[in-house]
């Protein structure tokens, strides 16, 4: 796939209401503080998952919950079955916030006619995912651009699919319009966008709810998750019609469950080894860690869910 950078409108002005929103639930983070947590904490995420799988699991029957990565793994496959592609048929995708690029190995080994591009601006993420790349034999079909994921250069409307997993939320706002548009424009009409992440459910969430959010999202380096209505309604502005929450709440526990036992275990081994000493994105990391699993105490605030939209047929591409 060649580049073709070009830009992108501007953004349309943000209503008052929204805006009001946006400073409540919107923390300092800029894209170079981003930049720099997945720089530092590139290999903690091997404490979670040895294939990178930087994401929560998907529970089902059938599966044994004390087994972290098998669910790993089981997630990988959810997106795939959204994506809804032909498996007889040759396809390009787009991993949209790719990490170490496990989502798109997975879906690679899983459909042998099936080529990728994977984006992040983080170059470790891609040293590291080249490298698993080349033992799962999947390296000559996977293409991993250092970029912006908001305005990635790839030429529009010829991705035949895209998702971000647990990568949408460090877009800007709560609607992350910026990411939708750019779903939008990579996208060929009738291709499916998979999103898998955290949303805020309400305006305004109680006072400790907010600081908890506050408090992981900058841990995290997570601008703001997104409100769900806010963001499905991007959806529709950028160009995408049957736009369709499921929420994977419960799916996801499991998985979850294993945050207290590992992050305690991690930050003792690694304060170990460190004398007390890690660097303030690793700390932030293990307490980030922890928030994860009690935000999710918050049900009328926050839910964590699987996102389909399907780019418009007579939608014009944004440039």
């Amino acid at each position: 796939m060649r580049t073709n950078f070009m830009p992108n409108r501007p953004a349309a002005p943000v209503p008052p209401a929204r805006a009001a929103i946006a400073s409540i639930a919107t923390t300092d983070i800029t894209p170079r503080d981003t930049q720099d947590y997945f720089t530092e904490v590139a290999h903690d995420y091997r404490a979670w998952s040895p294939a990178y799988n930087m994401h929560f699991g998907h529970w089902r029957a059938g599966l044994n919950p004390l087994r972290r990565e098998s669910m790993l793994e089981a997630m990988n496959q959810v997106v795939g079955d959204a994506l809804r592609l032909d498996a007889q048929q040759p396809a390009c995708v787009v991993d949209l916030g790719c990490g170490a690029g496990a989502t798109t190995r997975a879906l690679l080994q899983r459909w042998p006619r099936l080529h990728a591009v994977t984006v992040t601006n983080v170059p470790v993420q891609n040293g590291i995912a080249r490298r698993l790349d080349a033992a799962a034999g999947v390296a000559e079909r996977v293409v991993h651009l250092e970029a912006d994921f908001t305005h990635t250069g790839l030429p529009a409307a010829q991705a035949d699919g895209a998702w971000a997993v647990e990568s949408a939320c460090y877009a800007a706002g709560t609607d992350k319009r910026a990411f939708c548009r750019e779903a939008a424009r990579l996208l060929r009409p009738g291709a499916r966008l998979v999103v898998l992440d955290g949303f805020l459910l309400r305006e305004r969430p109680g006072r400790l709810a907010g600081w908890l959010h506050r408090l992981w999202a900058d841990s995290w380096a997570v601008p703001t998750l997104a409100r769900r209505e806010d963001f499905l309604a991007a959806l529709r502005d950028a160009g995408f019609e049957d736009v369709r929450f499921r929420s994977l709440r419960w799916r996801i526990a499991p998985s979850a469950l294993h945050v207290p036992f590992l992050a305690t275990r991690f930050a003792i081994a690694e304060l170990w080894k460190a004398r007390g000493r890690l660097t303030p994105w690793r700390r932030k990391h293990i307490v980030a860690s922890y928030c994860a699993l009690a935000l999710g105490l918050f049900w009328r605030d926050f839910d964590y869910g699987l996102v389909t939209a399907v780019r418009r047929n007579d939608a014009t591409t944004a440039v």
